[in-house]
Parts: structure tokens; sequence; C-alpha cells
């Protein structure tokens, strides 16, 4: 029987749920009383009335911009005896997952003109941090972790062999091979001429770093589905590694990918 990709969309939803923490309620504290003084025109005195005060809603601060999420954590700040502030991981982020990012966009900025935290101490090292939403809730997450003002789109699967260019130009071939089905993040303020994509991606090799550089525009696809399945691969050849993966469900994410045209190993 043909299996559902929506199915098992929703099936994936509630796998992922099991990883993730709960969100934090927030109230709203409540404005006292206060009294108002009210001047008499007629015998020059003044009486006091009670009149319970209104104060306008406080407008919240939105994010201004969406970006791509390419490594990396969901933390929170936490604040130490001392008084200082640090980092604390709340659970790992998906690559290629869209979040919305604090800021006005600004594409003289490195980090897109992104609210940040700077040299905040964690684990003994200083690192920056960009503000962002993600499901609803704040967090912070690591300032190259996170690709401001970018699409997710992924290496076509037919063109694995994909040299990353190191300037939007064919005579600037680099050595470095971006392999088919990897997640990168396309910057929207990218090359102009049609030719090339400026991108972003996180390298797996051990070290925790990721690579900006450009791609001939033909060889990217930006489908959302394409995006997804690539995503649930990653997801559970992860939970593969580590023995937790219910067989049935992976020959269900083998057969929906394969529908999308993308093949898996296991």
């Amino acid at each position: 029987m043909k299996k559902n990709l929506v199915k098992f969309f929703g099936l994936l939803t509630l796998s992922l749920s099991l990883v993730m923490t709960g969100c934090n309620g927030k109230k709203k504290p409540e404005e006292p009383s206060a009294p108002v003084v009210s001047e008499s025109t007629e015998s020059g005195s003044y009486e006091e009335e009670e009149y319970e005060s209104y104060a306008a809603p406080v407008a919240e601060v939105k994010p201004g911009m969406t970006g791509v999420m390419i490594s990396g954590w969901y933390y929170l700040p936490v604040t130490l005896k001392d008084g200082s502030v640090t980092m604390e991981g709340n659970f790992e982020a998906i690559v290629g997952t869209e979040v919305d990012v604090f800021g006005s966009y600004d594409p003289n900025d490195e980090n897109g003109g992104a609210e940040m935290m700077k040299d905040v101490v964690v684990d003994g090292q200083k690192k920056n941090f960009i503000h962002i939403k993600y499901d609803g809730e704040e967090y912070w997450v690591r300032d190259y972790a996170v690709a401001v003002n970018a699409d997710a789109a992924i290496v076509s699967s037919e063109k694995s062999d994909t040299y990353l260019y190191t300037k939007p130009d064919l005579s600037n071939m680099g050595s470095r091979i971006v392999p088919g089905n990897t997640i990168v993040a396309v910057f929207r303020d990218g090359p102009e001429n049609g030719k090339f994509e400026k991108i972003r991606y996180y390298v797996p090799d051990g070290k925790t770093y990721t690579v900006n550089g450009y791609l001939p525009s033909g060889k990217v696809d930006a489908d959302n589905n394409k995006v997804l399945a690539v995503q649930c691969i990653n997801k559970y050849n992860s939970l593969v590694g580590k023995g937790g993966v219910d067989e049935a469900v992976l020959d269900e994410l083998i057969e929906n990918a394969s529908m999308l045209g993308i093949s898996m190993d296991y």
C-alpha cells in the first residue's frame, strides 16, 4: 500500500516532541491602583479620589527577520550567583529549521543586523549569541549556527559532486565538495546575476563550524518537501546510530523519501 507522506510527518512530529522541553509560561503582574488628585475650582481646596489606574499595554518586541538554523542548540540565559549571565543548552536544533530573528536587517553587518549578546562566558570560553524565536518561545543560538535573512534548500541529489566556489564566478572553484542532499542556507541578499547562490552550511566532520561560499543556482533545490524529507532522514539516521528507531517507521521514511527522489543509506 502506498504510504501517505502527511501521515509519516505526523509520526515524525510526535517523535521529535519527545526530545524537546516544555514552554515557560509567563504572567503579566497586575497594575496597582493609584490615587488621582483633582482640583476643586469652587473652594480652592484639593480632594483625593480613588480611581483604578489604567496602564497602556506595552507593545511586544517582535522579531524583524527570519533565518535558518544550520547547526547548534537553542539556549536560555542563566544568571549565576555572582550576577554574571551564562547560557544553558535547552535542546538541539534541527538543521534547516526556519526561525524568527530579532533585530533590523543590515546587509553590511556580518550577522545581518541581528540582536546579539556578545562575549558570554560558557564553559570557560567567551561566545557570541543571536536572539531568536522558535515555536513561539524566545531562545539564543550561537552566531555561527543561524544564517540570517536566508532560506533553507538542499544540494540536488543527482549532482552530488558539487564544488563550492569561493566567489560567484566560474573561475573561482574551490577544492571543497558539498555532498548531495546537504541542507544549506541560501542568503536572500546573494549575487543578483542569477548564476550563483550565496550559501552557508555545517560541515559534520567532528569539528563544530560552518562554511560560507557560492554554488551555481541550478545545483540547489529550495523545495520545502525535499528539505523536510532530508530533515527526517538526518534525524532518523542519528537515532539509528543510537539504536532508537522503530524499523517500521524507518521503512516508511525510506519509501516516502524515495517518492521525493531522495535516496538514503542506513
